[in-house]
């Protein structure tokens, strides 16, 4: 089957609609319906259903689509490759970023590559910190920039700290706690808790954390697995508590109004790692990345 076919199947499911997509590809709708009936004669059935708000395609016409949609996306990749290229870059870096670190101090750091850009470009992937590993293992990743204590056993992969840090019950820094010294568990027990997704890229972290506290009776309310900035506005405006990185988030507490309570209990660390598999970290660009990244950290005062 003509490669082409797939793709105009995939702008076409994408947009919802076949004179939508006509107009994306500069192509005239009979044209599409005649792509599409193409396909349809290959498979012996129905790609797409027609309904009142445009179409949406059926299993086959679904996974047909996807190969699409995939055909583009590496054809994309080639063209940047190409532009890349011409540009002087020398090859790619494909980074991997926790939703903490992206949210706090990473765009800080990439923002200085901006002003001194390296010689190779950078492809920015951010996801949950296990996930991430699993990409880097799967060579679909270069570098990941996740939590140093994150359990991968014998994988191939190797990590190396960047900076030391532990977790902190935070507030809003209206709340009647965030002035108290020596401040115990027990006061927390009629506040809303928002967990944090995979906040330290440990499984059952936050519920560890509460028996650990002497507090396994509190469900956290609300678990946000996104933008950490969610959290920050939700500990300003409500009688709330959550745990997070307590060095990480140093420079945000007045941005955000929020206050890391005096606790009476050590929490865990909270330490953060520079990923790579073990073929890989001595390639050209890991190596200078981690370089900017290193001294980076140096210089805002987390090392």
């Amino acid at each position: 089957m003509d490669p082409k076919f797939l793709t105009q199947l995939a702008i076409i499911v994408e947009l919802g609609s076949v004179t939508k997509a006509a107009k994306k590809l500069n192509v005239t709708q009979p044209t599409l319906s005649r792509s599409v009936k193409v396909i349809e004669d290959r498979v012996g059935g129905a790609v797409l259903r027609r309904g009142r708000y445009g179409v949406t395609p059926t299993e086959i016409g679904r996974r047909l689509a996807e190969e699409g949609r995939s055909i583009l996306r590496n054809t994309e990749q080639a063209q940047t490759a190409i532009q890349e290229w011409k540009h002087g870059m020398a090859g790619e870096l494909r980074v991997g970023v926790g939703p903490m670190l992206a949210s706090t101090i990473i765009g800080d750091f990439f923002a200085t590559l901006v002003d001194h850009p390296p010689s190779y470009s950078l492809k920015i992937h951010c996801e949950v910190a296990s996930r991430l590993a699993t990409r880097l293992n799967t060579d679909m990743l270069d570098v990941a920039i996740i939590p140093y204590d994150l359990n991968r056993g014998d994988d191939g992969l190797v990590r190396e700290l960047l900076f030391q840090d532990r977790l902190a019950i935070f507030v809003g820094e209206d709340d009647p706690l965030a002035t108290k010294t020596n401040v115990s568990p027990q006061d927390l027990t009629d506040h809303n808790w928002i967990a944090v997704g995979e906040i330290s890229g440990l499984f059952d972290v936050t519920r560890e954390t509460l028996e650990h506290l002497g507090l396994p009776g509190i469900t956290p309310r609300i678990e946000n697995s996104g933008d950490v900035t969610i959290t920050f506005r939700m500990l300003e405006k409500t009688k709330s508590c959550s745990m997070l990185p307590f060095r990480m988030l140093r420079q945000y507490y007045e941005r955000f109004r929020i206050v890391p309570l005096d606790l009476n209990v050590e929490l865990t660390t909270r330490n953060a790692g520079f990923w790579t598999s073990s073929a890989g970290r001595d390639r050209l660009e890991v190596v200078d990345f981690h370089k900017r990244l290193v001294q980076f950290i140096e210089g805002s005062g987390l090392a």
